[in-house]
């Protein structure tokens, strides 16, 4: 078996406060986007289910993931059918209607409403995304990008290790690194 050797980068700090970060994010609006996503098999092996990892872009949780499962293929004609009016939602945030791939909504900014929802016996605290609206304005916490109401009263400068402009997965859809989204 060939194996790639590797080299640990000497002056490379990760932005630990945040990548690799899954506590949940309070309440509120954010600009985000789906960069990855896949559809997987139920634990049952009942169905099949979309899921998505979204990304803050801004703001004081940017980088921060978010997850999204939408039950498109399942017994439970109910899960269905709140999975595909979700797809709806997010297709029409996206501006793509009639999605033949769900790669054509990654890399798409729009405004996530999320919610946190707190641990119980069974399940740890975490996050839903309750509903998906298409951006307006530009990035940079400017109040067109993030209704005033869900801007941190206090929102503390984006940490050193993140770079203004795309997240290191980002691609640039023109091909050419000079536009930042």
């Amino acid at each position: 078996m060939n194996m790639a050797k590797l080299a640990q980068p000497a002056n490379v700090e990760g932005n630990k406060d945040q990548i690799g970060d899954f506590s949940p994010v309070p309440s509120g609006k954010y600009p985000g986007q789906i960069m990855k996503s896949e559809y997987k098999q139920t634990k049952a092996k009942t169905g099949h289910y979309l899921e998505c990892q979204a990304v803050i872009l801004d703001g004081e949780f940017r980088g921060r993931m978010l997850f999204e499962r939408l039950n498109l293929d399942n017994p439970n004609p109910v899960a269905v059918e709140i999975a595909n009016k979700t797809l709806n939602t997010i297709c029409h945030a996206c501006g793509k209607i009639g999605v033949q791939d769900s790669e054509e909504l990654h890399g798409i900014p729009m405004l996530l409403t999320v919610i946190k929802k707190e641990a119980t016996e069974t399940q740890p605290a975490g996050n839903d995304i309750k509903f998906y609206e298409p951006m307006v304005g530009t990035l940079g916490g400017s109040p067109a990008t993030i209704p005033p109401a869900a801007a941190p009263a206090t929102a503390p400068a984006a940490p050193a290790a993140v770079p203004a402009g795309r997240l290191p997965w980002e691609k640039d859809p023109a091909g050419d690194d000079d536009i930042p989204f």
